[in-house]
């Protein structure tokens, strides 16, 4: 009894081990950088954390903040972690911030420091965070639609462990990001296999390295005035429209006949106005101004215009059970429609379209993004997991044969 106790023990680490790593390379990760070079951040989201990798060019503290305020400036409530690597000791601690004055610690911590690196003139430190951490006063609570401003700042030579001060350079994003849903539609894979629990600080030569996209597929209007990118992910579709235009932009899907005269068309309209991002689900049955949806399906994550152009990333269940919705499965073949209004917005209500048009054949999104269809039942799930799934398995052999 003894040896074969022994043999299932000595079984399960390693069959632990190989689940950890498939873990830690499954995820994906989005990233933002300022314009000048001298911060970057990359996150990832999985079993409800977020995951930061932040990067300061310089030798003293580099921080991020994420605020939901109106303009995201002066500081208002800014949700801070500041981090860095002094004498060889890496730190990082949970700030927040009210108004442009030196920000006050959080009373409760809910940062954890996974490593941080100083060499090459650049600090970068990883942590992580529960998305939900239920201090509503002093943090940041990320849902599924939470859109934040993205500030950053740093000290090129102070470190903040003791304290803070004031910083040698700042910015703060052009736009809001949704944290979690941005996670989801671009990834790269980790630079390391070291596991999220460690606290080593290991050399490091500069940034980390460029986000690669994920698998997807595109069309464009041969007028040049629209463009759409997708790509499919655990369960949903994730897109990115381009319309030539400063007004609202459109686009389509139907699996009526011809694809025409806006038969049963599941149509999503976005925008900028007033510096502001929309999005809204629409119906429609015939020729004639569509209705909303009075089940919104589609989650902004975000919207810019510049230049003369207006881009909407926003994502949505391949399957949503709404009637007024096309269902995405492995075989749905769809026309895809598209629309937009030159100069008028239509976050207040739509005006009849500029520019409009059908492309010419049916298109599989699912297939033609890479993926094979809906998230597999839990059954399928299960099934497919191998080794994570014998886990459970050895540890209730171990108690059974124990109990003898």
């Amino acid at each position: 009894m003894a040896f074969k106790l022994s043999l299932i023990y000595a079984f399960f680490p390693l069959v632990l081990l190989s689940c950890f790593f498939r873990t830690v390379f499954a995820l994906n990760y989005a990233s933002f950088s300022s314009g000048d070079g001298n911060f970057k951040l990359q996150w990832t989201y999985n079993n409800d954390k977020l995951i930061f990798n932040m990067t300061c060019k310089t030798t003293g503290w580099c921080a991020v903040g994420f605020t939901t305020t109106a303009s995201g400036r002066n500081m208002q409530n800014y949700d801070i972690a500041v981090g860095g690597v002094v004498s060889n000791t890496p730190y990082l601690d949970d700030y927040w911030s009210t108004s442009t004055v030196t920000p006050s610690k959080d009373a409760t911590q809910n940062l954890n420091l996974i490593k941080a690196t100083e060499a090459g003139g650049y600090t970068t430190v990883d942590f992580d965070r529960d998305a939900m951490t239920g201090d509503n006063a002093k943090d940041v609570q990320f849902a599924n639609n939470t859109q934040v401003w993205v500030v950053w700042a740093w000290h090129n030579s102070n470190d903040g462990n003791s304290a803070l001060q004031k910083h040698s350079g700042k910015g703060v994003s052009s736009n809001k990001h949704n944290l979690i849903m941005e996670a989801m539609s671009t990834g790269i894979q980790p630079s390391t296999t070291t596991p999220v629990s460690s606290m080593s600080s290991v050399s490091s030569t500069g940034p980390p390295p460029t986000t690669k996209k994920s698998t997807s597929s595109s069309v464009e209007s041969a007028n040049g005035m629209f463009k759409l990118q997708w790509t499919y992910n655990n369960g949903k579709l994730i897109f990115n429209m381009t319309c030539k235009t400063t007004g609202w932009c459109a686009v389509g899907f139907t699996t009526s006949s011809d694809g025409r005269n806006m038969v049963n068309y599941d149509i999503a309209v976005g925008g900028v106005t007033s510096n502001t991002p929309y999005l809204d689900d629409y119906w429609s049955t015939t020729i004639g101004t569509p209705s909303k949806d009075p089940t919104q399906n589609l989650n902004l994550i975000k919207a810019t215009e510049a230049g003369g152009h207006t881009n909407v990333e926003f994502e949505r269940d391949a399957e949503t059970g709404d009637d007024k919705d096309v269902q995405f499965k492995s075989n749905t073949e769809v026309w895809i429609a598209w629309a937009l209004q030159s100069s008028v917005d239509g976050n207040a209500g739509l005006v009849k379209h500029s520019t409009t048009g059908v492309f010419p054949t049916k298109h599989n999104l699912i297939k033609e993004a890479g993926g094979t269809g809906p998230t597999p039942t839990t059954q399928n799930v299960a099934s497919q997991a191998g080794p994570c799934v014998a886990v459970s398995a050895i540890l209730a052999l171990s108690a059974f044969v124990s109990s003898f």
